[in-house]
């Protein structure tokens, strides 16, 4: 790193620190942010061209918030079965049950998923019929490819808002067990 590049560094501190408050609720320790925010104060130094035309400041913010939001899709995609059914969304229209179990294949983390799977289809069990089959064709439990919430109202001859509310309901009910 360069003086100047070093300069603009410590001249931009406080930045981070701006920058860095709009993820505060995010779930991350201020720490982890604020570093991160580092890290992308860092390759803003190294990579600012000022015939640009854009204040380093400006340019500066872009490239803290960018290696902020790597860090959240990150923490997201190594998140857990029950974090990521908690953070369920509006539509969940995409959600499949290989898209919320982690990838790595470490012997303890392979053994934890099976774990978690048998936790998660013993719940499923549980369910009344109509919500266990909505959960199971969703989540691909039975098998067969998972099916989005049309396909599965087709099937069942109903709408698939219902089917949503079914999903819903399910899933809330799995958390209330686990409490």
């Amino acid at each position: 790193m360069t003086k100047e590049q070093e300069e603009l560094c410590l001249g931009n501190m406080r930045l981070v620190s701006h920058c860095s408050k709009k993820f505060a609720s995010s779930g991350i320790p201020w720490d982890d942010l604020c570093a991160c925010g580092n890290l992308g104060l860092v390759r803003a130094a190294a990579t600012f061209s000022p015939e640009k035309g854009t204040r380093f400041s400006t340019y500066a913010c872009r490239c803290i918030d960018n290696e902020i939001y790597l860090l959240l899709r990150q923490r997201k995609k190594h998140s857990k079965v029950s974090e990521s059914l908690d953070s369920e969304r509006a539509n969940t229209d995409g959600v499949r049950l290989h898209d919320v179990l982690p990838d790595d294949t470490d012997m303890v983390e392979a053994v934890e998923q099976k774990l978690l799977v048998a936790d998660i289809l013993s719940k499923v069990a549980k369910l009344p019929k109509r919500k266990r089959r909505v959960l199971e064709l969703y989540l691909g439990l039975t098998g067969e490819p998972p099916m989005t919430q049309q396909e599965i109202a087709t099937q069942m001859g109903c709408s698939r808002s219902l089917i949503h509310r079914i999903f819903k309901e399910g899933i809330n009910q799995i958390k209330r067990e686990a409490i």
